[in-house]
């Protein structure tokens, strides 16, 4: 179902008023970011229209206002940069969905101010890479959120298992080698600035499938199959994303 054509009367001059609003406040990359990000969960909107939903790390806003114009009836997103807030709270007031969109600043993004069970739908877009391992808490709290029967999407968080590091010094094997030695190599091979202080957050090292699932209990995957190799890894039983450079990894509670 293109649930984008069904919601497309009411939120089309709303999503075209926040894609401006991206332009004006930020740089050309976050318009194509918000393009993408619009254009994939249009394939997935089936599992969150009309649902409330959590944006974990939701940044300026750019996935709330996509998960809106794809059918969600509400999106709650959490951030822990009070300047990104601030600016998405005027993207999305400008762009008039202050309504149904809310960002709320918390400090410890492994212990949110919300009930068990709250939301239908929970998303983690970009987001996971920056977390230092363990992540376990993070995970356990984010699906700690999901309702029975509902999901929770990770997505543009690169691929542990992949064996080149492309998100943040496209090396070979970097994001496989110890923290200290993966530093010391992204440095020597001039892949990382010496005067940046973020080594950690930097998204150097992705998620894997078993990081997650270790995490999280009574779940389903819900297999991708867009590519040939996603179908037959499914109908081997192998996770269908399992050697994506940019897996999309969708669990439902049951």
């Amino acid at each position: 179902m293109d649930c984008s054509i069904k919601f497309m009367s009411h939120s089309r001059f709303e999503t075209d008023a926040f894609e401006k609003e991206v332009s004006s406040y930020l740089w050309a990359n976050e318009i194509q970011r918000y393009q993408k990000i619009k254009g994939f969960l249009r394939e997935w909107c089936h599992l969150f229209t009309n649902k409330n939903v959590l944006d974990f790390g939701a940044g300026y806003g750019l996935s709330m206002s996509a998960l809106l114009f794809n059918g969600a009836s509400s999106v709650i997103g959490i951030e822990p940069d009070k300047d990104r807030i601030a600016i998405g709270e005027s993207m999305l007031k400008n762009a008039g969905l202050a309504g149904r969109a809310r960002l709320i600043h918390v400090n410890e993004t492994a212990m949110l101010p919300f009930e068990d069970e709250q939301f239908a739908f929970v998303l983690a877009n970009a987001v996971l890479e920056h977390i230092p391992e363990p992540r376990k808490n993070y995970l356990c709290e984010m699906w700690r959120l999901v309702s029975p029967g509902g999901h929770l999407m990770i997505i543009e968080t690169p691929n542990k298992y992949f064996p080149k590091e492309i998100h943040t010094t496209n090396l070979w094997f970097n994001h496989w080698l110890p923290k200290s030695l993966a530093y010391k190599r992204a440095i020597r091979l001039k892949r990382f600035a010496l005067e940046r202080k973020d080594w950690n957050s930097s998204g150097w090292r992705g998620l894997g499938y078993f990081e997650v699932v270790a995490a999280i209990s009574k779940q389903m995957l819900v297999p991708e199959c867009s590519q040939l190799h996603h179908r037959i890894f499914h109908a081997l039983g192998i996770p269908a994303s399992i050697i994506d450079p940019y897996p999309t990894w969708i669990f439902q509670k049951i």
